[in-house]
């Protein structure tokens, strides 16, 4: 089995971060709170799984 490493610099995940919540138009927070309350989309799901993953990377995790 063959695994892919994908390097990405502090610059590049918070740039993505940055695009994905403008695509979405809305916050963390707004984001969590749809999803918390269940009136998330699958694609405002897996979005905040990636923001989670980003903050994770980051360092930003509690």
């Amino acid at each position: 089995m063959t695994v892919t490493v994908i390097n990405l610099t502090r610059e590049e995940l918070i740039e993505s971060r940055e695009k994905l919540l403008h695509d979405l138009r809305m916050t963390t927070e707004e984001l969590r709170d749809r999803v918390t309350h269940e009136t998330a989309t699958t694609a405002e799901r897996v979005a905040l799984e990636r923001l989670d993953e980003i903050a994770f990377l980051l360092g930003e995790q509690d």
